[in-house]
């Protein structure tokens, strides 16, 4: 896994500590766009946060 994933990763899951309710497409949205992901990875991102599959 590259940096920005993992600092991306990061980001989400603290954000979700902080704040359980917050919407977690906007996190991943916002994610995608601060640490440059590509839509394979934001969508690997959905998948993990939104969808549970991973």
């Amino acid at each position: 896994m590259d940096d920005s994933m993992e600092k991306a990763i990061r980001f989400i899951s603290e954000e979700l500590k902080e704040n359980p309710s917050a919407d977690r497409l906007k996190l991943i949205e916002r994610a995608g766009r601060e640490f440059n992901l590509s839509p394979i990875q934001t969508e690997f991102l959905t998948e993990k946060f939104v969808l549970n599959k991973v």
